[in-house]
């Protein structure tokens, strides 16, 4: 190709920042903004960002637990040693922290364009992991594809990741969310140590999401092979929840999501 027959500068510039004006979404939420970015995830879908004030000047960038959850959904074993060691390597050279599935960094205000752009490259690479062999097997969560296979049989819409405010708690994040005539809300419990503790953290936070929203339906469903529950555990989840069982009694979950729509 002659020199003559490339594009100008300005033309790449221009070709560049129209991709950028047709790709880039913003709109505004209950909570702040939510941003589809023009990067994508393996799987190709596009990166979606939400961003909502924390404190006066600062703001968070949060990926609402879709990248950890996309990972694991594809059968990553996230928790596996080398895969906890790459996430945590990516996480500190983009300066990404993480609070159990979500990946977020705090940025001030006036917003600059590169923190934004950081944070979904960051997520980009993270996401990339789903590529990586590693030695120990990948885990199906067999809680998860359960749930979400009742979910689709009853054609049901449901939100993943989403955000709700307590009383007096904001932004506590639930795995799913479906708005219905009484609106759901569910956790999948998968850890298998310190259930106690958490289990008490959870009955403050669903006393606290139904004392602003009383017609909500808290539920937490767990695999009995993996998360050992103490006779306080089990009474903390069966006094707060709605609906409070293990994965495989699909009957009970299928009677619980009848009840919400009625």
């Amino acid at each position: 190709m002659e020199p003559s027959e490339l594009p100008t500068p300005e033309a790449i510039r221009r070709a560049l920042e129209e991709f950028w004006a047709e790709t880039l979404e913003v709109a505004a939420t209950p909570d702040g903004l939510s941003l589809a970015i023009p990067l994508c995830y393996p799987d190709g879908w596009q990166i979606l960002l939400d961003l909502h004030p924390l404190t006066p000047g600062v703001v968070r960038l949060s990926d609402s637990g879709r990248t950890l959850h996309g990972l694991a959904g594809g059968g990553q074993n996230i928790e596996a040693v080398r895969i906890k060691e790459l996430l945590i390597e990516r996480a500190e050279a983009f300066h990404i922290q993480r609070d159990g599935w979500e990946l977020y960094r705090d940025a001030r205000l006036p917003l600059a364009g590169m923190d934004i752009h950081l944070f979904a490259e960051g997520l980009a690479d993270i996401s990339r992991l789903c590529n990586l062999y590693e030695a120990t097997p990948k885990t199906r969560n067999v809680v998860r594809e359960t749930v979400e296979r009742v979910f689709q049989e009853r054609a049901i819409p449901v939100q993943q990741g989403i955000r709700l405010d307590g009383k007096l708690e904001k932004h506590i994040q639930v795995d799913y969310f479906a708005r219905m005539n009484r609106p759901i809300a569910m956790e999948v419990i998968s850890r298998r140590d310190n259930i106690t503790p958490f289990m008490e953290q959870w009955g403050f936070r669903w006393r606290d999401l139904c004392d602003l929203t009383p017609n909500l339906l808290p539920a937490m469903i767990f695999d009995p092979a993996v998360s050992e529950l103490d006779e306080t555990a089990l009474s903390i989840g069966n006094s707060v929840c709605e609906l409070f069982c293990a994965y495989d009694e699909t009957n009970r979950i299928n009677a619980f999501l009848e009840s919400a729509g009625r």
